[in-house]
């Protein structure tokens, strides 16, 4: 585990990382650590679709996802069976 919500002998919270060994978050209330675990989500997601998109994006790249990267041609017929199979 990297991080650690711990108690603060006053009530209130932190957040510690064994990574840093450090505190990352100090005198929080509960509603501030989800926001704060939210915003670090957020921002983890962000950074990991644009790395993404720059695989996919890059003309030299035809295999984006190694051995399970789909053309346009192969997702639409996957797409247009799953339709059948629905109907």
């Amino acid at each position: 585990m990297a991080e650690q919500i711990i108690r603060q002998p006053d009530g209130r919270l932190a957040v510690f990382s064994s990574v840093s060994d450090s505190f990352v978050l100090l005198d929080a209330t509960p509603d501030e650590v989800v926001e704060w675990r939210a915003t670090e989500a957020a921002e983890a997601a962000r950074r990991n679709t644009r790395a993404e998109l720059a695989r996919v994006l890059d003309d030299a790249n035809d295999r984006p996802y190694r051995q399970f990267t789909l053309t346009w041609e192969e997702a639409s017929r996957r797409h247009a069976l799953a339709d059948d199979d629905e109907t």
